[in-house]
């Protein structure tokens, strides 16, 4: 009887190793279902002490702001593949600029937070002063094939360069400036220049109607240089919102100046030669960006009119203490605040989400980073707004929003202090 049963239990366990080997094989062949995570992200935003400085005539006064809110933002993702070397390239077109110096900390910051995850992340930056020295950096790139690609376009001149550098595989994203041809780039991660400008016009506007400035009101604009794709937006802006008043008769545009917004001394050389030019026969200046509005500031101290008082200016960007300083005396009755940090911080984040499959974006796809509005009373404020990291998973909820049917959509201003 032990011969037999011995056989049987060798016969048993052959057919159960032979069974194991086929179910291994079966195993293999099945196709894989990418996995889903769901991840829940508290963001907490610390309390804030603010003293904001008073606006002319005004009696002194301190104001408080505390605020300690923690949200909690949850997501689900495909899971990517593991995390491999990626090569991070960031086009600089401004390097001069102090608005694209905190852009760039963004990147830098996201490159950190990567390695930090245990990302192998090559980086380089490009740091442009003309076009012609773009373009060769780009066609580098070319050549070099990175990863990820944040490009802030000198001029629409770049657009074709850009295409090819996307055609080569490299996930492009745009930052602050897009193009024309939005299939040139992957993502577009900026402000919405026209309609920011449009808003904040239209406030400024409404103000002088309020203070019951004399009309016709007669505007100078500061526009930028052609082919710089924010200025030409932003002018439009302005000129929707003036359109009406225009066509009633109540405003007239005295002068259009171009200059190049990126710098300083240009626009200061210019604002100088206009301003002696028109004296106090303008009602106010409008600029395209926060350099040319400066040098309007700086121009009419010079030539002793009272910014604020004697001719209004409306700006563009709230960033540099200079011209925040500006703002909260009342020199510059309002100006826009955009986001750079954020495009900065959220372009890396969202070229590594491509590059690892946990974003699919549709063609022609537009994320607009928040703006806030700036007056005297919280222009302190707006200092601190430059630094706030908005988390990446917010990044992937506003993501999964766009469709092809609907390629673009506005962040939310996720920390304004609206004070008026």
């Amino acid at each position: 009887m032990s011969m037999p049963m011995s056989r049987s239990v060798v016969y048993l366990l052959v057919v159960l190793i032979v069974l194991s080997i086929v179910s291994i094989a079966l195993i293999a062949t099945i196709p894989r279902v990418p996995s889903v995570t769901t991840v829940t992200m508290p963001i907490t935003i610390p309390t804030l002490s603010i003293v904001t400085v008073t606006a002319p005539g005004a009696p002194g006064a301190t104001i408080t702001v505390e605020r300690t809110v923690t949200l909690e933002r949850t997501v689900t993702v495909g899971a990517g593949p593991a995390p491999r070397k990626v090569t991070v390239f960031f086009f600089d077109p401004a390097p001069a600029n102090p608005w694209w110096d905190i852009l760039a900390q963004g990147v830098e910051d996201a490159v950190k937070a990567l390695r930090l995850l245990g990302v192998d992340v090559e980086y380089r930056r490009f740091d442009a002063t003309s076009l012609d020295a773009q373009i060769s950096q780009l066609q580098q790139a070319i050549t070099l094939r990175p990863d990820i690609a944040v490009v802030g376009p000198i001029s629409d001149a770049v657009q074709d360069v850009t295409k090819q550098l996307r055609q080569t595989g490299a996930k492009v994203i745009l930052v602050d400036r897009d193009f024309p041809d939005q299939t040139a780039r992957d993502l577009y991660l900026g402000t919405d220049n026209r309609w920011a400008a449009r808003i904040e016009a239209e406030a400024f506007l409404k103000w002088l109607e309020t203070k019951g400035i004399p009309k016709p009101w007669k505007i100078i604009i500061f526009r930028g240089l052609p082919g710089i794709p924010t200025s030409y937006l932003r002018y439009e802006g302005f000129m929707d919102a003036l359109k009406p008043y225009i066509e009633r008769g109540e405003a007239q545009v005295l002068e259009e100046v171009q200059v190049d917004p990126d710098l300083l001394p240009e626009c200061y050389a210019k604002a100088s030669a206009i301003v002696p030019k028109y004296g106090k026969t303008v009602t106010a200046y409008f600029a395209t960006n926060l350099l040319q509005a400066m040098a309007v500031v700086r121009a009419l101290l010079d030539n002793k009119i009272q910014p604020g008082v004697d001719i209004y200016v409306l700006g563009f960007d709230a960033q540099v203490p200079e011209w925040v300083d500006m703002i909260a005396k009342g020199q510059v009755i309002l100006s826009i605040q955009q986001h750079p940090y954020t495009m900065g911080w959220w372009a890396v984040w969202s070229g590594y989400y491509m590059v690892t499959g946990i974003l699919k974006l549709p063609e022609k796809a537009v994320i607009n980073t928040p703006t806030y509005k700036v007056f005297p009373c919280n222009a302190t404020y707006s200092m601190m707004l430059d630094y706030f990291r908005i988390p990446p998973t917010e990044l992937i909820a506003l993501a999964q929003q766009l469709t092809p049917d609907k390629p673009q959509l506005h962040a939310p201003g996720y920390y304004s202090y609206a004070c008026v």
